[in-house]
């Protein structure tokens, strides 16, 4: 019984050990955190790395790029129609026959926003014509070599999750600039 009970727990053991683990991992830096945006930073965990953001309306998409590897956050906004608020306001006008005061209800939508981080599965970069995929751990010297030679100019990049969502976004010249310092050296 005593056997079979630790060969029980140690199965248990293999299986937890066994679990899958985020792919990319999510960037360790929040889009209004304070940092050097796109430009060399010494970390003391990860080294030289370079942090990137891109804004548009229903998202933010914050990066970071080192050897050690490529964080990614892509954080959606979303927002509801919660009602609407009904003030009142006075105007002016002409009406029948004078220019008077009037009283009318402003109808102001109301929207209830929130925001969802999520972490892609991997990420796929148009680089010079050919396209790398990078899924975890420290970036391939054929990844490294890619980075540091893109053209100084906005990169494509293409994020995908397991259930098949895709979403297309950038990474801005001057952090395409700086992975020449991070990912140019040996």
């Amino acid at each position: 019984m005593r056997q079979q009970l630790l060969a029980l727990g140690f199965s248990f053991f293999l299986v937890g050990s066994a679990a899958p683990t985020l792919a990319v991992q999510p960037a360790s830096v929040r889009a209004n955190d304070d940092v050097a945006w796109s430009e060399v930073v010494d970390n003391p965990f990860d080294g030289l790395i370079v942090y990137d953001r891109n804004y548009k309306d229903d998202f933010v998409f914050v990066s970071s790029w080192s050897r050690q590897g490529i964080g990614v956050t892509y954080t959606r906004i979303n927002s509801v129609l919660a009602g609407y608020d009904y003030g009142s306001s006075f105007g002016y006008g002409f009406g029948y026959d004078s220019f008077s005061r009037y009283r009318f209800t402003q109808r102001t939508p109301i929207y209830q926003r929130y925001v969802i981080d999520d972490v892609p599965d991997s990420i796929s970069l148009a680089i010079n014509g050919n396209i790398y995929t990078y899924e975890s751990g420290p970036v391939s010297p054929e990844l490294a070599a890619a980075l540091a030679s893109a053209p100084i100019e906005n990169v494509k990049i293409r994020l995908r999750w397991k259930d098949g969502t895709v979403r297309d976004t950038e990474i801005g010249r001057n952090t395409v600039r700086a992975w020449r310092t991070i990912f140019g050296r040996s």
